[in-house]
């Protein structure tokens, strides 16, 4: 008789008396918060979707997510210690869970069985009432745009199921749009085009007679992306000294760039006439160990008279400010991709990251916390930089 399709829950953490790096890293930060739980410990979660037997569930947990010598495993919920505050932090539906996607396979592997997991971590905090726990969570735990907190311990009877979509073509009406329906449209759409921009969408799209379907609109407006185009690297900047009449910057024979009787300078195309001027400068003036620059996905330059070092560099920093691991991996990720993309192929050997955010100790991290309070919607910077390193 086959097995029905159940979420099976099984809790790994640390065995009393050794080290909880992650449990002690959170009462760490959470210090800085201003708030002073006595204790917290970690403990990672697995959710597991699919038609296994009680058995089959007990091998799962002894031969694959428990290590026998520093961890103790839990099917179902285990109890919170006397006086101790339970938060869950899981991701969002949809979320990227590489843990889960990993487990599943070996799942099949180990078992033989089609399921789907789900991972997230639990914390049960000493010293902290329930609110205090949940406010603990919520600023230090759990970033909103990719996870949610759970005040419980959470165990599904279903794994959340999308909904069938009806692949009939859309048009979205545009072409007689107002200026501000057009702006409109860009910020409720998540175009985040310009007015400018929207507005030579709306004129295509007039010329053509008809409106854009809603993927040459999602298209455009990727394609056409800060991203995508570097549109502020690319643009026209006017330049102001700090002090009139004590510019320290020598302007005299600088390409693309125009300077005006009042001190201030028009930079024609920003990364044109600067970093990629000045390098095609150097080669002009002999520099010969520049083999390729501008031009494909990655720079070469000679290491000797057999090799050549592809360099590349990403720009990743709103990404990163909004989700901070998942960003920066991308941009480590998308560097990897173009010196590997490079010629015909090249071997990646060494990552460096330089990642700038605000002063941490400037901004408070808490009710009460010194420093200024951070903006609506905004992540502290020592919690970006913390997620960027991890």
């Amino acid at each position: 008789m086959p097995v029905a399709a159940a979420v099976h829950r099984i809790e790994v953490a640390p065995k009393p008396g050794t080290p909880d790096p992650i449990g002690a890293a959170v009462a760490r930060d959470a210090r800085a918060l201003g708030l002073a739980p006595a204790s917290v410990s970690a403990t990672h979660v697995y959710l597991v979707q699919g038609p296994l037997t009680a058995g089959q569930v007990e091998r799962l947990r002894d031969e694959l997510l428990v290590d026998p010598v520093t961890e103790r495993a839990t099917i179902g919920s285990s109890p919170a210690a006397a006086g101790a505050a339970i938060v869950e932090v899981h991701p969002l539906p949809g979320v990227m869970d590489p843990v889960a996607l990993s487990v599943s396979d070996a799942v099949r592997e180990l078992l033989g069985v089609e399921a789907q997991v789900a991972t997230g971590w639990r914390y049960d905090i000493a010293g902290l009432d329930a609110r205090a726990a949940e406010h603990l969570a919520r600023r230090l735990l759990a970033n909103p745009v990719i996870q949610r907190v759970e005040t419980r311990p959470y165990h599904p009877e279903r794994f959340p199921e999308g909904k069938p979509h009806d692949h009939d073509v859309r048009h979205i009406p545009l072409i007689n749009l107002s200026d501000e329906q057009l702006s409109r449209l860009s910020r409720e759409a998540h175009l985040f085009l310009s007015l400018d921009e929207m507005k030579a969408v709306q004129a295509h799209y007039r010329s053509l007679g008809r409106e854009p379907r809603d993927i040459e609109l999602e298209t455009l407006a990727q394609t056409w992306s800060e991203h995508c185009v570097h549109k502020t690297l690319k643009s026209t900047v006017r330049y102001t000294p700090a002090a009139a009449g004590r510019d320290p910057i020598r302007w005299e024979g600088r390409p693309g760039h125009e300077r005006h009787a009042d001190g201030t300078v028009t930079i024609h195309n920003l990364l044109k006439s600067t970093v990629a001027a000045a390098t095609f400068e150097l080669i002009a003036e002999g520099v010969d160990w520049t083999l390729s620059v501008f031009k494909d996905n990655s720079g070469v330059v000679a290491l000797d008279d057999r090799h050549g070092v592809c360099i590349k560099v990403e720009t990743h920093n709103h990404p990163s400010a909004i989700e901070p691991y998942g960003g920066a991996a991308t941009g480590v990720g998308g560097c990897i991709r173009d010196v590997i993309g490079t010629g015909l192929g090249a071997q990646p050997i060494a990552n460096t990251d330089v990642f700038c955010v605000a002063f941490p100790a400037r901004w408070a991290q808490g009710p009460g916390g010194a420093g200024r309070p951070l903006p609506p919607g905004t992540l502290h910077p020592r919690r970006i930089l913390q997620q960027v390193v991890a």
